[in-house]
């Protein structure tokens, strides 16, 4: 008889579990076991980041940068607001316009130097651009060691079409002879251009001008370049916090009862960094944020502002010196009239033009300046004139919703012509 189950002195041997064929084999005794590893789906995975995102309530970065940072951004969007003056923003914008415009007056002062430089030269009957101080120090270097040992020729045809050092240097002596020939300096042999390295001689003075005249060139012309450049840094850097200032300026609109703007405040930002487009549509942006926040329109009609807004004159010139200054910058100009330039005279007129283009950054930060503190002030009354307005902006369509439409719009449109061509059947 088989005994009761749980009950004593069972001989009944035990219930072994379901062979497990084919799947993973049983370890030899003594041997640890491994815990099983959880597999976990991309839908899983997903769900586990999102509940320790919620358990730790995100990292500062991820709240920043992140995911979340967008969808917190993206929520704030479309919740009621009221106005928001632009005064705090201003203090960042003005103290980038006035770094924007020390750079400004920097590179004024750098290159109005260096033209007055290439003037003296030209007065004292330079005319070519110095050869680089690189090709001088080559072209001592080789004539002293040539000197040194008069027997043996480094600079022979060979050489001169080697790339070695020799052979640089070589050809550094042929354009440095050609160079203090044309220019009627006494610095054509190679006595007088190993007098420059030579510690036993006095240099040749022509030798020595040449040197100074190449290394005061190269000195000017790249505090030049760095400095303009830094200019048109500066502008971009600028920008940024010029962009907010301008869609908080759209954003505010609709709280100072003033509706139907062309210009929405994502694309006023947006058409800043469209090429082409940034040229002459900010004067058409900024022409309407001033007529729409023109404190004498009178708060009836909400579009009388199209009519009777003003435009204040400040913001008819930044707009024209912004337009100018993005054709008309100190890059664009040193690419233009600094290409392939071999006389000192065009070098001068072309520094001339990079001053045009520095003032203009001057003139430029100054008016922005002006009309960022008009266009605040002009808000700021009319919201005190308007009071307080809640303005909660409409959220976007479903896409499917729109395309739905757009389809059954498409649709009764085909309907409707097909109905036409039959009935025009009919009548013929």
């Amino acid at each position: 008889m088989t005994a009761g189950v749980g009950g004593d002195g069972d001989d009944t041997p035990e219930r072994q579990p379901p062979e497990d064929s084919g799947r993973r084999s049983t370890p030899p005794p003594g041997r640890r076991t491994p815990p099983p590893r959880t597999r976990f789906s991309s839908r899983n995975k997903v769900q586990h980041r999102t509940a320790r995102r919620e358990r730790s309530g995100g990292s500062v970065f991820g709240r920043v940068f992140g995911r979340q940072g967008l969808d917190d951004a993206i929520e704030q969007r479309f919740e009621p607001y009221e106005y928001q003056s632009t005064r705090p923003i201003l203090r960042w914008l003005f103290l980038g316009l006035l770094f924007f415009i020390a750079v400004g007056v920097a590179a004024v002062v750098i290159d109005v130097g260096f033209r007055n430089t290439l003037n003296e030269w030209r007065g004292d009957g330079l005319t070519e651009i110095p050869v680089s101080p690189e090709d001088v120090a080559q072209a001592t270097l080789v004539a002293d060691l040539e000197l040194q040992d008069p027997d043996e020729l480094l600079c022979n045809e060979d050489e001169l079409s080697s790339p070695s050092v020799v052979g640089q240097g070589c050809r550094s002596i042929e354009r440095v002879t050609e160079y203090a020939a044309s220019e009627g300096l006494q610095c054509t042999t190679l006595e007088q251009l190993a007098s420059v390295v030579s510690v036993t001689e006095v240099p040749a003075a022509d030798c020595d001008r040449l040197v100074d005249i190449t290394t005061r060139f190269d000195e000017l012309n790249t505090r030049s370049n760095i400095i303009n450049i830094f200019a048109v840094l500066f502008l971009i850097i600028v920008a940024f916090p010029f962009s907010s200032f301008a869609h908080r300026s759209s954003r505010n609109l609709r709280t100072l009862k003033s509706d139907g703007q062309r210009h929405s405040p994502d694309g006023t930002v947006i058409r800043f960094f469209i090429p082409i487009l940034n040229i002459y549509k900010p004067l058409f942006m900024f022409v309407e944020l001033f007529k729409a926040s023109d404190p004498r329109v009178p708060e009836g009609d909400t579009e009388q502002w199209q009519k009777k807004g003003r435009v204040s004159p400040v913001a008819v010139l930044w707009a024209l010196a912004w337009g100018a200054v993005l054709i008309f910058n100190p890059i664009t100009v040193a690419r233009i009239f600094f290409r392939n330039r071999a006389e000192l005279d065009d070098v001068s007129s072309a520094t001339s033009g990079l001053i045009a283009a520095d003032i203009l950054i001057i003139v430029l930060g100054v008016l922005a300046i002006l009309m960022a503190n008009t266009l605040s002030r002009w808000q700021d009354l009319r919201a005190s004139t308007v009071g307080t307005v809640t303005v909660t902006p409409p959220r976007p369509r479903d896409p499917l919703e729109k395309a739905l439409e757009e389809g059954v719009r498409r649709e009764d449109k085909d309907t409707s012509a097909n109905r036409g061509r039959r009935s025009r059947r009919r009548k013929r």
